[in-house]
């Protein structure tokens, strides 16, 4: 009996100092918000770029563009590129009820970044006429089209109030 009762002792002390130690000195009822960024274009001038290869952007656009589809919100999209800009049209999925958000083009922005680090802006619309445009403008460079004589249809849509919103 007396053995038990010391073995007991003995882990429920090791057990306190085992939780103690697990404690967080923190205030644990602190909460971090995110500051919201001013510029949904985010310009990568200050990001260390990789030194790579050109990215194949005619070859592995629709790798790209899958990859931004399995976000939950955005049913498809396109990717246009000329130079270091990117100009993406998505199109909702029909349950996601809610406009373009901050969050939606960070995550499309990552996707386009994650492929080729050499871009440095990122323009994501979801503006119907807009996504059109870009649509046209990915099937007549997956013709063969030269996207130096797309650039300033492409740069027209990135300057595009309703691109910028």
């Amino acid at each position: 009996m007396k053995h038990t009762a010391t073995f007991l002792l003995i882990t429920a002390m090791a057990l306190s100092i085992c939780l103690t130690g697990c404690m967080s000195g923190g205030n644990v009822g602190e909460t971090v918000n995110p500051t919201p960024t001013a510029d949904f274009m985010p310009n990568m001038n200050n990001r260390q770029t990789q030194e790579s290869a050109d990215y194949d952007w005619k070859a592995n656009a629709a790798k790209v563009e899958a990859n931004i589809g399995r976000i939950s919100e955005i049913a498809e999209c396109r990717v246009v590129i000329t130079g270091n800009t990117a100009l993406v049209g998505v199109k909702f999925d029909n349950s996601y009820k809610g406009e373009m958000t901050e969050r939606l083009r960070q995550m499309v922005a990552a996707e386009v970044l994650a492929a080729d680090p050499k871009i440095e802006t990122v323009a994501v619309t979801s503006y119907p006429d807009d996504v059109e445009d870009v649509y046209e403008l990915s099937d007549r460079m997956l013709s063969g089209k030269d996207q130096d004589d797309l650039k300033e249809e492409i740069n027209e849509i990135v300057r595009n109030a309703t691109t910028l919103r």
